[in-house]
């Protein structure tokens, strides 16, 4: 976490607004078609418009506003242990892991599907890294059945940090399973409300679109008084028009469209402004999200965000390269320090991820731990006092002087200069005298070493644990449907 000192704003307040009377023309026009029955009924009760035939719901200006206004402006997430949070809303920027990858590349190289021994080793080297914030499901635990992989999740992610984690919210069922679960951590459903321990997520369905299960979810979260995000994944030029402009437009009546269901729902409920859109690389139809333009979206994000007085969430250190390769870096880099500057509250896919996120890289996790402190730095700025101008030491040092023993350079180089760890800084001789040149071996030797070494420093409760680990074993009896 950091506070904002740099901020980038590309967009002016006109072209916000631009973008915003636009929006309010496609939601209360073309609509937004809504497939979950609770949700059409909060927003016809409203005054929203339904056509049966079609289910698009079109939203009046006013209902979309006045729901708007009922959402919180700051809230906080919380960890099990109580001594960290996420302030939302406060100006400081919180920076994740990448989250649900199906796909590893394990630290031999070799890529194969996601495991809980997986989600458990990245939770703990997550948790060790000082300038990740956040520890996300960073891979599936693919090798756990379906019917409890959600819950096993959860449970392994109390357990393994102590840092603040994700929910699951796919289906009113879903849900409110991991809802109960959490609550075991908290001690019951109220004392969960009062200081959420989750984060939810409720993606749109691009172009114009509220899924069934994923709504359900929502409204779920909304009554619980869990913290959740809205993102959706518009592919400008595919999902969305190809221009960013346009994209914003449509990402912002989807996002929005959501914000309003999660209100109706349970007014004053934390909602999360969110995007995790790109551009479609026409060459190959994918999704680019280390693309520079997804930068300029972040941006754009932001800025809405911050027009509606909503916390937002974006991406920002995804990649398309296959490993951590120079590729890799630049994407990374770029779409982090913009997600950063543009003041997104909570950035997703910070750490860790190769191959547009489907793959989670152990490696480049440790890597990309360094490119976020080096992006911390950068937003905090610079402090311009007396004590910092230093025009009192210049004078004593002189022409010719010396520094490196001054008091006080003692005093300052550590919070002026970010030394990240993983990179070399030191003359060629020292470096070619080395065993390990190569800093993805480096980085994956680190990963090794805390994976070896590293113990959450506040285990999780005994009995906690045995109700936890219980109650999953009773859900897994259950019938599928």
């Amino acid at each position: 976490m950091v506070c904002m000192d740099v901020r980038c704003e590309p967009f002016s307040r006109d072209d916000i607004g631009r973008i915003h009377d636009a929006t309010i023309r496609i939601l209360e026009g073309t609509g937004i078609k809504v497939l979950e029955d609770e949700a059409v009924k909060l927003l016809v009760g409203a005054g929203a418009s339904f056509d049966k035939a079609t289910r698009v719901v079109r939203f009046p200006e006013r209902v979309l506003m006045d729901a708007i206004s009922t959402a919180p402006s700051r809230f906080k997430l919380y960890t099990r242990d109580g001594k960290h949070e996420l302030a939302f809303g406060e100006g400081k920027v919180h920076l994740s892991s990448l989250g649900t990858a199906v796909q590893v590349e394990g630290l031999d190289g070799v890529v194969r599907p996601s495991t809980a021994k997986d989600l458990e080793s990245f939770l703990r080297l997550t948790d060790a890294l000082p300038n990740i914030d956040h520890s996300s499901w960073v891979c599936w635990p693919r090798d756990v059945p379906e019917r409890i992989a959600h819950l096993q999740a959860i449970f392994l992610s109390f357990k393994h940090t102590n840092k603040t984690i994700d929910g699951w919210n796919w289906g009113t069922r879903g849900t409110e399973e991991s809802l109960d679960l959490a609550s075991i951590v908290s001690g019951g459903r109220d004392a969960l409300a009062e200081r959420p321990l989750m984060l939810g997520f409720a993606n749109p369905v691009s172009p114009l679109t509220l899924s069934k299960e994923s709504t359900e979810g929502l409204i779920s979260y909304a009554k619980a008084g869990q913290p959740c995000v809205y993102p959706p994944e518009c592919m400008a030029g595919g999902t969305s028009p190809a221009t960013i402009a346009g994209l914003l437009v449509q990402q912002n009546a989807e996002v929005l469209a959501s914000v309003v269901v999660a209100q109706l729902a349970s007014p004053g409920a934390p909602s999360i402004y969110s995007s995790v859109s790109g551009t479609m690389d026409m060459r190959t139809g994918s999704i680019a999200l280390g693309a520079p333009e997804v930068g300029l979206i972040m941006a754009g994000t932001a800025q809405l965000a911050r027009r509606y007085k909503i916390p937002c969430r974006g991406t920002g250190g995804n990649t398309e390269a296959m490993l951590a390769d120079y590729q890799a870096g630049a994407e990374s880099a770029t779409t982090l320090l913009m997600a950063g500057l543009s003041g997104i509250d909570f950035v997703y896919d910070a750490a860790g991820s190769i191959e547009s996120s489907l793959t989670a890289s152990f490696t480049k996790l440790v890597l990309d731990d360094a490119v976020c402190g080096e992006v911390k730095r950068i937003m905090t700025g610079v402090d311009v006092d007396e004590e910092t101008l230093a025009v009192q030491v210049i004078e004593a040092a002189g022409p010719k002087g010396a520094y490196l023993s001054n008091p006080h350079t003692l005093k300052h180089f550590r919070k002026e200069a970010f030394v990240p760890p993983q990179f070399w800084r030191g003359p060629r001789g020292s470096w070619d005298s080395q065993l390990t040149k190569d800093i993805r071996e480096k980085a994956r030797q680190r990963a090794e070493e805390i994976l070896r070494e590293h113990e959450v420093a506040l285990p999780l409760d005994t009995d906690v644990e045995r109700k936890m680990t219980a109650y999953i074993k009773g859900i897994s009896k259950l019938p599928e449907a």
